[in-house]
């Protein structure tokens, strides 16, 4: 009985070897060539010299709060809006209860020098940036507010500016971007690559969803 076709040979073994690197380094190429491509796609700094409000995108608050009070300081805005995303945040010995994400973000401005009167919390109904997008419109067509701009993390600029331009589409409010140094940005490849993708697939699926939202 011949039993060679168990084995593999050298050459087999070399060839498999050769194929499996060809496909790491072609995997690492698309990788490598991506990213630089998703990041100047999905960053978008849209400049406003000023505005009449700031709107803070909840989430990753410890990146963007430092900058929303820093553009505050600098007399870029007068008012700083806080999107609500509704999570229960730690405890608060002072409060005696555990607070929302939105008080302890209301709480870490004012100990960034910006005053109370400046802050406004905008309510919860869900969660989502679309969601943040329709509370803070709620809140700049009832205050005649005309011009914002978003501070929010780098990568989340694309989805949040067109978010903002479709369901204000039919007002008179300029709208700017202030991306935010996100720690992905200072990520390696690995770890930034599948959230690049994973943002891209959340800017196409709100393109395609919300197109129309009123």
């Amino acid at each position: 009985m011949n039993f060679s076709h168990r084995y593999l040979t050298s050459a087999t073994i070399q060839k498999r070897l050769l194929w499996l690197l060809l496909t790491i380094v072609i995997i690492l190429t698309i990788i490598k060539t991506s990213i630089p491509l998703l990041e100047n796609f999905l960053v978008v700094k849209k400049e406003l010299p000023h505005a009449e409000a700031l709107v803070v995108m909840a989430g990753s608050m410890t990146e963007r709060l430092p900058v929303a009070a820093r553009l505050f300081q600098d007399g870029v805005a007068p008012r700083i809006l806080l999107t609500n995303d509704g999570n229960l945040g730690a405890w608060s010995a002072e409060k005696n209860r555990n607070l929302y994400s939105i008080e302890w973000a209301e709480s870490d401005l004012t100990n960034m020098q910006v005053p109370d009167q400046a802050i406004v919390k905008l309510t919860y109904s869900a969660s989502g940036s679309i969601y943040d997008a329709l509370n803070s419109r709620k809140e700049i067509l009832e205050k005649g507010i005309q011009s914002i701009i978003i501070v929010t993390s780098d990568y989340h600029t694309r989805r949040s500016l067109w978010t903002f331009e479709r369901i204000l589409r039919d007002h008179p409010v300029a709208i700017g971007t202030y991306p935010v140094t996100s720690a992905l940005s200072k990520s390696s490849d690995f770890e930034k690559f599948p959230e690049l993708c994973r943002e891209m697939i959340k800017y196409l699926y709100y393109t395609s969803s919300y197109q129309f939202i009123e």
